[in-house]
Formats: structure tokens, sequence, C-alpha cells
């Protein structure tokens, strides 16, 4: 289970706790969707637009921090089925 968090600047923080992070951008009607989580707590923000700031300075903090980029997921069942 993950904690949601409001505040970005919580899982910065948490960083410092945690020795991985992952992420994931996923485009959405409203425009580009963040998720980010760190040890068991996770933020997550849909921009509009592609260039905002926060936008920016969340995605060159995971790059910074080496988190991994998550690009979807698959249940274990069907992970090595094939297709």
């Amino acid at each position: 289970m993950v904690n949601l968090v409001e505040d970005w600047e919580d899982i910065e923080e948490q960083t410092g706790w945690c020795r991985y992070g992952a992420y994931q951008m996923r485009e959405t009607v409203d425009g580009i969707e963040v998720r980010v989580r760190v040890g068991q707590f996770g933020y997550r923000k849909a921009f509009q637009n592609k260039e905002d700031q926060q936008l920016t300075r969340i995605l060159d903090f995971c790059k910074h921090e080496d988190f991994i980029k998550v690009l979807g997921t698959v249940p274990d069942d069907f992970f090595f089925s094939s297709e």
C-alpha cells in the first residue's frame, strides 16, 4: 500500500531515509500526470503544461536521485506468459 502525501516537499525529505525511488509519467486527458514513490509514500499530480515549473522540478529531482522510471505495470502471473 502507498500512502499519498499532499506536498512534494515531503517526498524530497523522505528521500534521505530511503535507498530507492521510482517515478512514472502518463499522458491523460488533462495533460501529464506524474507519480513518484519513495518507500511507503507516494505523490501524484496532473499538469496541463509540459513546461510547468513544478513538473520540471519533480522530474529533475527524480533524475538527480537516480529514481527508476516506470513505464507501466503488469500482474506477476502475466509477466512471463506468451502474448
